[in-house]
């Protein structure tokens, strides 16, 4: 689910459009079109918003570009030179694990980087897509993601107090009427906010699960499409996954990611054992 809860809120927005127009008492024929512009929101702003263009080696080369059938899905991190730590839903109807390939040492898409065929994936056994809990999956590449532009990040071990900034860095769509991820790597540093505040501004569209926290600054600075799976970063420990969003820099909705610190029993179970195997 790369920021498909916006097709909620469009739903929405649609529907009382429809109402509006069966409301108006209009001796004329309705223009949808400028009613349109009246009544929805200004179009979602995909992208990392707020955001400006780096290199991965800028960052430590941990960012890792994931691959399926050779277009662009998600963002990655790496932990391990065989671990790629992502999004679950980045793999759902995506289950053939011969078209997943990891590419690091990249900072354009276009390039062809260092890469890596996936061998094996482990998701939550409690991830819905129709919740998100626990939208966390441990990636096994079939050899080792090795370079002298490659780094890796730790696993979380800070504790995430409202106002803290971390750096969350992908390869988001720039154009808001655009179908795909940017060639160029953005990144941005955003806030972590209270999840109370959180969880009523999602309230009853989502449920803000204890596997999540929120981020951004409203309507300025977040996450989007593309950027899912991508790493949410703390002093060169990933404290968050990108998940979800209710559009992009919403002056409401501010991003939510997978709280690694909560899952952290989950990833290192998995990757023990995906080493342990041959």
């Amino acid at each position: 689910m790369q920021r498909l809860l916006a097709c909620c809120l469009l739903a929405t927005t649609l529907s009382r459009i429809d109402v509006l127009a069966q409301t108006l008492n209009l001796s004329q024929a309705i223009d949808v079109k400028k009613l349109a512009k009246i009544v929805v929101p200004p179009k979602f702003e995909t992208r990392v918003v707020g955001g400006r263009v780096t290199t991965n080696e800028k960052l430590g080369g941990y960012l890792i570009a994931l691959r399926y059938d050779k277009e662009f899905i998600c963002g990655g991190t790496l932990l391990h030179e065989l671990i790629v730590l992502t999004a679950a839903h980045c793999f759902s109807g995506r289950e053939k694990i011969k078209e997943w390939v990891a590419v690091g040492a990249t900072s354009k898409l276009s390039d062809k980087g260092i890469q890596r065929k996936v061998k094996e994936v482990i998701k939550s056994a409690q991830f819905s897509e129709d919740d998100m809990n626990m939208d966390v999956a441990v990636v096994r590449l079939k050899s080792p993601m090795k370079g002298k532009k490659i780094g890796k990040l730790s696993l979380c071990s800070t504790y995430l107090k409202p106002g803290l900034e971390l750096v969350v860095s992908g390869w988001g769509m720039t154009d808001p009427n655009g179908l795909r991820p940017q060639n160029l790597l953005r990144t941005i540093t955003v806030p972590i906010l209270d999840k109370r505040t959180c969880r009523s501004s999602y309230w009853p569209a989502v449920n803000i699960t204890d596997s999540m926290f929120c981020a951004g600054l409203l309507g300025k600075k977040d996450a989007c499409t593309f950027d899912s799976g991508g790493p949410l970063v703390y002093k060169k420990q990933i404290c968050g996954i990108v998940s979800f969003g209710i559009g992009c820099a919403s002056r409401r909705y501010s991003g939510v990611y997978t709280d690694v610190m909560y899952v952290k029993p989950f990833i290192e179970k998995s990757i023990k054992v995906l080493l342990a195997k041959s």
